[in-house]
């Protein structure tokens, strides 16, 4: 017998979950899913379930769980571009309770988690969500037998690869081929499982790989891209003049045309047009065109998809360091307390540590090669080089929160001396202000949607009907 969802309850869950709007310990952050051309189709939603913490006041479990993946998902929507989706983690009680219609399917992918039993009541409910045209993930297989009865029912199974050898992947392939269910490798991180999916026809791959692009020895900065760190270093400096400044500019037709289309943007909504370098320039002020000028050079500086990656994921993370200082500041200042003249500078420091952070990465030069290029002092170098120094604990932050390690996240804003109130607020005007500056400044490579029910990775806008 078809199982239907209790709506009653679904009602009083929606209900509930519109009065825990906003909790502080709702964190959320995205992870980038990507395909064999290394472009970015899908990213996969990590958040923090309320649910699993004290202190709800006695609030169904199931309307926390929804009040993140709604509030999560307005927060994470407007950074997509067309045809990417959205992977979302659903436990076993929250498919029952019918909480993923609460989202479109068009973008959202349901991905039912390991520890789900394939009960007939949640089997039946993925059947369900299947007519309605959601697209079904199982999240970190490892071969378990316990979960085979999901498979028939699966379009996409993500494969657990971390510390797995060449044998077990392959025999965990071998056994979901018998299904018609696209495969993405999980938790890659090195070249050399990366070429073992590839080899084994895997679809699209997740983890941080793309933070551990192969560094050549002995390479060097092009031309190009030295001349590009020079005038970053001009641009830092205090005593640099606006006119100088905007003359350099000028000087590159492509960083003229991205300045002044970046702010005629709707994001300034400026009344008048501005067709000057150096009006451009002064409305923006010193800080905020710096900013985007260390983006645009970043983002410019290698046009392969997994850098363009690279470079979004460096902006996002500047933004956020140097906003979770600046929130933190405000919330002292509101309580009367002092704030110093090293702690009201930190947020631009932070800026261009998190900005950085993925330099050598994206360059594929080590960061000592490149560090007297770079505007930055020392002890941020140190970081960035070494891992050490007061510096360190930042870039910890911001990976565990990309990672999701949300204990870790606290122990670290604890030690930091942040708020973790501030954290969610942080990430997501950093994640606006980087898809802003991406979107209006940046050339962007196509995006590739999913078709799952082809099982193959498509062409945006493709009408084609041929295999």
């Amino acid at each position: 017998m078809a199982h239907t969802p209790d709506m009653t309850t679904f009602e009083g869950i929606k209900e509930q979950a519109q009065g825990l709007i906003h909790l502080d310990v709702a964190l959320v952050a995205r992870q980038p899913i990507f395909d064999v051309s290394n472009n970015v189709p899908a990213y996969e939603l990590l958040f923090r379930d309320p649910a699993m913490k004290p202190g709800l006041g006695g609030k169904n479990p199931s309307a926390a769980t929804a009040t993140v993946l709604i509030d999560g998902f307005e927060l994470i929507r407007p950074t997509l571009r067309h045809g990417q989706r959205l992977f979302i983690n659903f436990t076993e009680e929250t498919l029952e309770a019918g909480l993923a219609t609460m989202l479109p399917p068009d973008i959202c992918v349901v991905e039912v988690l390991e520890h789900a039993r394939p009960t007939p009541t949640l089997l039946q409910e993925l059947r369900n969500l299947r007519q309605q045209g959601y697209t079904l993930a199982l999240d970190d297989y490892t071969g378990q037998e316990e979960l085979a009865a999901f498979l028939p029912l699966i379009d996409l199974v993500k494969v657990d690869v971390y510390r797995k050898g060449e044998a077990e992947i392959r025999s965990m392939v071998k056994i979901l081929r018998e299904y018609e269910v696209t495969l993405l490798a999980e938790k890659v991180e090195d070249s050399d499982t990366m070429r073992l999916c590839r080899e084994l026809n895997f679809a699209l791959f997740q983890g941080f790989f793309f933070g551990h692009v192969e560094i050549v020895k002995g390479k060097k900065l092009s031309p190009s891209q030295a001349v590009k760190f020079r005038l970053l270093s001009l641009t830092s400096s205090e005593e640099s003049k606006i006119n100088s400044v905007a003359e350099v500019v000028m000087a590159d037709i492509s960083l003229s045309y991205k300045l002044l289309r970046h702010i005629n943007s709707v994001y300034f909504g400026l009344s008048k047009k501005v067709n000057s370098i150096r009006q451009a320039i002064l409305l923006l002020g010193r800080q905020k065109f710096h900013q985007w000028l260390c983006v645009t050079i970043l983002a410019g500086l290698d046009a392969a998809p997994m850098s363009h990656e690279l470079a979004y994921a460096s902006a996002l993370r500047g933004k956020f360091l140097e906003v979770l200082a600046r929130r933190n500041g405000e919330i002292l200042a509101r309580h009367s307390r002092t704030v110093t003249s090293s702690q009201r500078g930190m947020g631009a420091s932070l800026f261009l540590l998190g900005l950085f952070s993925l330099l050598e990465h994206i360059l594929g030069i080590p960061i000592n090669e490149v560090r007297n290029e770079l505007p930055m002092e020392e002890a941020m170098m140190d970081a960035l080089a070494t891992g050490t120094g007061p510096y360190a604990p930042w870039l910890d932050l911001i990976k565990a929160y990309e990672l999701g390690e949300w204990d870790r996240v606290d122990t670290l804003v604890s030690h930091l001396g942040q708020s973790s109130a501030v954290l969610k607020a942080s990430y997501a005007e950093a994640a606006l202000w980087a898809s802003d500056i991406f979107n209006d400044s940046q050339r962007q490579p196509k995006v590739r949607g999913i078709d799952f029910s082809l099982k193959k990775i498509l062409p945006e806008h493709d009408n084609s009907n041929s295999e």
